[in-house]
């Protein structure tokens, strides 16, 4: 049974995050590997899954280094495509003049820069948590160091509430004494030392 082609060149290069012209230069270097255009031909073909997986591989290879050869000849590795025989390439992939070559290194070189271009928005995300991170951190240490002055200016002060509760225990007890030794000098004096005030 025929796997049906449902995805269309603009939303396949949407898919692949590659322009319109890369995806149509694929289609047609890579066409061994990738299934017929069918009736509505090559400006309005149709791509089938299969096809998404090879054109994903594809971009993978290119992405990574490889010629379109080298990538050529890892899809018919992975037993896409025709296999190469005595009699020559069959299918294998050939740059027949020097334009198609200078497409073929432009969509390389696409690739690789839209690829740089991926690393570095991931380095500019990493640097702005950095960034966030190293402020959490400075805002950190000012909250301690308040916290901890905070905390020094209650010590200081339970330390003279301390204090003022001690001297005036110390003043109550004196007073306390003062009253009891006036009120057994006042016990022990005799009836008329009391009357004659003596």
């Amino acid at each position: 049974m025929a796997e049906t082609a449902t995805k269309t060149q603009t939303d396949l290069a949407v898919e692949l995050a590659i322009s319109g012209q890369t995806l149509k230069n694929w289609t047609r270097d890579f066409s061994p590997f990738l299934s017929a255009p069918g009736a509505l031909g090559d400006a309005n073909r149709r791509y089938t899954e299969d096809d998404v997986f090879v054109l994903k591989r594809i971009k993978d290879h290119l992405a990574a280094g490889l010629t379109f050869q080298e990538t050529a000849e890892e899809l018919r590795n992975d037993g896409y495509g025709e296999p190469l025989n005595g009699d020559g390439p069959s299918g294998a992939m050939m740059v027949p003049n020097p334009q198609q070559g200078f497409g073929v290194l432009t969509d390389t070189l696409r690739v690789m820069i839209e690829n740089q271009q991926t690393v570095q928005n991931s380095l500019q995300v990493n640097r702005n948590l950095l960034g966030v991170i190293i402020q959490d951190n400075f805002n950190l240490k000012e909250e301690n160091a308040k916290l901890r002055e905070r905390m020094l200016k209650l010590e200081q002060e339970i330390g003279e509430m301390k204090k003022r509760d001690q001297d005036y225990r110390l003043t109550v007890e004196q007073r306390l004494m003062r009253a009891e030794n006036s009120i057994r000098a006042e016990s022990s004096k005799s009836v008329w030392q009391k009357l004659f005030g003596g």
